[in-house]
C-alpha cells in the first residue's frame, strides 16, 4: 500500500557561524622591542573576536648611555675635558688615577655636584613612527671624599689614603613618539555543519481508507554551508612615553704610596650599588596608551541542504460487515525524502572602536658588585709626566622585578556601548647580572711653566666583554637582546686634550681651562661618535693650612645621527645636545 503524505512536520535548525580574526600592529618599543598592539575585530555574523593576550617578552635591562666608571669626576677635570689620567692631583683623584693621591700634602674633603640636561632630536624613515625632540634633566650628588696624608711615617715614603663617594653611570633617558599605522584584507572564510533530527508524528486524519492510525517518524540531516567574502578594515594610534631614571655609585677606599720620588702607585677597590642611600634607584617606565578602529564589511551565501527518512508503522482496521468480523491490517514500511535545498544571501556591516593601555615597569633592586682600580705616575722630568690606569671588569648582581599592565576597552562605534573590557597585570621577579667590562687610560702631561700645562689622554673601553644575563635565560647583548657574543659590541675609544693656566695672586689663584674630546660610544653597528667642549674656572681662598678651593666647569657634548633609544629600530637617529655644570668645593686642613 502506497501513503500519501499530506503533511509534515520538519525541524531545521540555524547555524551561528564564528568567523573572524583579530589585527594587530608591530611597533618597536624602548627597551621592550618589537610589540604587537592588537584591536578587536567583528566577525561576518557580528561576533566580537578578541585578541590573544600579549605574550611575555624576555627580561631585558635598563640601557646603557654612559661611559663607566673611569670617566671621573670633578669640576676641574671636567673642566680639561677629562684629560686628567696624568694630573689627578685633587681629592677626586682616586676616580681617574688613584696614584695621584699621593701629590696631596694635606688632608682635605672635597664636595661635587652634577647637573645636566640633554635634549634629544629624534628622526625616522618609518612613516609609521612619529618622532620630535626629548628635553629633561637631572641633578646628583657626583662625588664625595675625605683624603688623609701619612707624609713619610711608614717606610720613609709618601702613603696617602682617601674615602670617596662617587656616581658612577647615570641611567637618565627619555623618550616620546606617535605611531599609527593602517591595514586592511579581504577574508573568504567557509563554515559547515550537519545536525541530526528526530520527529514522530501521529496521523489519523487524511489517509484512506479511514480507520488508519499511523506513527510517522521522520530521521533528517540537515547540512549548513556559509560561506563569507569579508573586507576588514583597521587602524591604530598609540602614543609611546619611555623614562627611565636612576644610578649606579659606589664607595670607594683608596691608598697610594710613593714607590721612588719619581713614580706613584695607587689602587682603590670600589663598592658598588644601585644609588638607593640617595634615592636613585634604577628604574625605567614604558607607557603606550593607543585607540583603535576596526571596520568589517561582510557579504553571506548559506546554502542548507536537509535529507531524510520517513518511518512509518501502524494498523487499518476494516469495520465488520456482510456477516465477516472487524479486520486489522498491520502497516509497516520507509521511504527517502528528496532532497530539500534552501539558499539565502545575507550582508552585514559592523564597526567597534577601542581604547587601550599597556604599561610596562622594571626595578632593580640590592644591586651590588666590587672591582679594582690600578693606577700610575711616573715624573719623567719637570715638564713631563706620564700616567696610566686600569678599571678592572665586575660583574653587578641584582634582583629585577617587571611588571606589566594592559587595559583594552572594546566599544561599538559610537561610543555609547561597551562590548567588551579586559584588564590584566602580571609581575615577574629574577635574579639578573651585568657583566661590565674592562677600562683603560692612558695620560701625558706636559708642562710649558710652572702655571701653564697641558694634558692628553688615550683610553679604550672594552665593551665587546658587555652582557646581561636573567636567572633561567641565555646571556644576551644587552643593546638588542640578541644571544651574547653572536652580535658583539665593538671597543670603544676616547681622546681628550685639556689644558690649565693658573693667574697667581697673593692669597688667591684664578684658574682658566679648556677641554676638548672625542669619544664614542657603543652601538649595534659601528660606535656613535661624541664630542665634548669644556671650560672652567674657580678661585681659591687662603693658604694652607685651611685653603679654601671653589671649582665651576660647563661641558657641551654633542652628536648627531647616532643610535636612537630604540637600538633594534635601525633608522631610528638622534641628534644629542647634553649641557652639564658641575660644582665642586674643597677644602683643605
Amino acid at each position: 500500500m502506497k501513503l500519501k503524505i499530506s503533511s509534515a512536520v520538519m525541524v531545521l535548525l540555524a547555524v551561528s557561524v564564528q568567523s573572524g580574526f583579530s589585527q594587530c600592529f608591530v611597533a618597536t618599543l624602548p627597551q621592550i622591542g618589537e610589540r604587537e598592539f592588537c584591536i578587536s575585530q567583528t566577525g561576518p555574523t557580528g561576533d566580537l573576536i578578541t585578541p590573544d593576550a600579549p605574550s611575555v617578552t624576555p627580561f631585558r635591562p635598563p640601557s646603557i648611555f654612559s661611559a663607566p666608571l673611569p670617566s671621573g669626576s670633578g669640576a676641574r677635570a671636567m673642566g680639561l675635558a677629562g684629560a686628567f689620567t696624568a694630573v689627578a692631583d685633587d681629592a677626586t683623584a682616586a676616580s681617574w688615577n688613584p696614584a695621584g693621591l699621593v701629590r696631596l700634602e694635606r688632608a682635605e674633603a672635597s664636595i661635587v655636584f652634577r647637573y645636566a640636561r640633554e635634549k634629544d632630536q629624534h628622526h625616522v624613515t618609518d612613516p609609521s613612527l612619529k618622532v620630535g625632540e626629548n628635553e629633561y634633566d637631572n641633578v646628583n650628588l657626583n662625588y664625595l671624599s675625605i683624603v688623609y696624608p701619612f707624609n713619610r711615617k711608614i717606610l720613609d715614603r709618601n702613603v696617602v689614603a682617601s674615602l670617596n663617594y662617587q656616581e658612577a653611570y647615570d641611567f637618565a633617558q627619555e623618550f616620546t613618539a606617535n605611531f599609527s599605522d593602517r591595514s586592511s584584507g579581504r577574508k573568504s572564510p567557509s563554515v559547515s555543519d550537519r545536525f541530526s533530527a528526530v520527529t514522530t508524528e501521529t496521523v489519523t486524519d487524511g489517509l484512506s481508507p479511514p480507520g488508519t492510525v499511523l506513527d510517522v517518524t521522520i530521521h533528517s540531516v540537515t547540512e549548513v554551508t556559509t560561506a563569507f567574502d569579508q573586507l576588514l578594515a583597521g587602524a591604530v594610534d598609540a602614543d609611546v612615553d619611555f623614562k627611565q631614571e636612576g644610578i649606579i655609585d659606589a664607595v670607594t677606599p683608596a691608598v697610594a704610596f710613593e714607590i721612588t720620588p719619581k713614580l706613584y702607585f695607587g689602587a682603590s677597590l670600589n663598592f658598588y650599588q644601585d644609588g638607593s642611600f640617595f634615592g636613585n634607584d634604577i628604574r625605567s617606565r614604558t607607557r603606550a596608551t593607543y585607540t583603535g578602529a576596526s571596520d568589517s564589511q561582510a557579504v553571506g551565501n548559506t546554502v542548507r541542504t536537509t535529507t531524510g527518512t520517513l518511518e512509518f508503522e501502524g494498523v487499518q482496521r476494516i469495520p465488520a460487515g456482510d456477516g465477516f468480523p472487524e479486520i486489522e491490517i498491520g502497516l509497516e514500511g520507509s521511504q527517502d525524502i528528496d532532497p530539500i535545498v534552501e539558499s539565502s544571501t545575507s550582508s552585514r556591516s559592523d564597526a567597534v572602536v577601542l581604547d587601550g593601555i599597556y604599561e610596562e615597569v622594571n626595578e632593580f633592586n640590592d644591586l651590588s658588585g666590587i672591582n679594582g682600580t690600578f693606577g700610575i705616575l711616573w715624573n719623567v722630568s719637570r715638564h713631563l709626566t706620564l700616567g696610566g690606569t686600569v678599571d678592572l671588569p665586575w660583574t653587578a648582581e641584582a634582583d629585577q622585578k617587571r611588571t606589566v599592565r594592559q587595559e583594552v576597552t572594546t566599544l561599538n562605534e559610537a561610543r555609547t556601548r561597551i562590548l567588551d573590557q579586559n584588564a590584566t597585570e602580571t609581575m615577574e621577579q629574577k635574579d639578573v647580572e651585568f657583566d661590565f667590562p674592562l677600562y683603560w687610560s692612558l695620560g701625558a702631561l706636559w708642562r710649558w711653566s710652572t702655571h701653564f700645562y697641558t694634558s692628553l689622554d688615550l683610553s679604550q673601553t672594552q665593551w665587546s666583554e658587555f652582557s646581561f644575563k636573567a636567572a633561567g635565560e641565555e646571556r644576551i647583548n644587552p643593546l638588542d637582546g640578541s644571544p651574547h657574543r653572536e652580535k658583539p659590541l665593538d671597543d670603544t675609544w676616547s681622546v681628550r686634550l685639556g689644558t690649565e693656566y693658573l693667574f697667581v695672586g697673593t692669597r688667591t689663584e684664578v684658574p682658566v681651562r679648556l677641554g676638548f674630546a672625542w669619544e664614542q660610544r657603543p652601538a649595534l653597528e659601528d660606535p656613535d661618535d661624541y664630542y665634548m667642549f669644556s671650560a672652567g674656572s674657580g678661585i681659591s681662598f687662603g693658604k694652607d693650612p685651611g685653603k679654601t678651593i671653589l671649582d665651576f666647569a660647563y661641558v657641551l657634548t654633542l652628536a648627531n645621527d647616532v643610535s636612537g633609544v630604540i637600538p633594534e629600530q635601525a633608522d631610528l637617529t638622534s641628534d644629542v645636545t647634553e649641557h652639564q655644570l658641575i660644582l665642586s668645593f674643597i677644602q683643605h686642613f
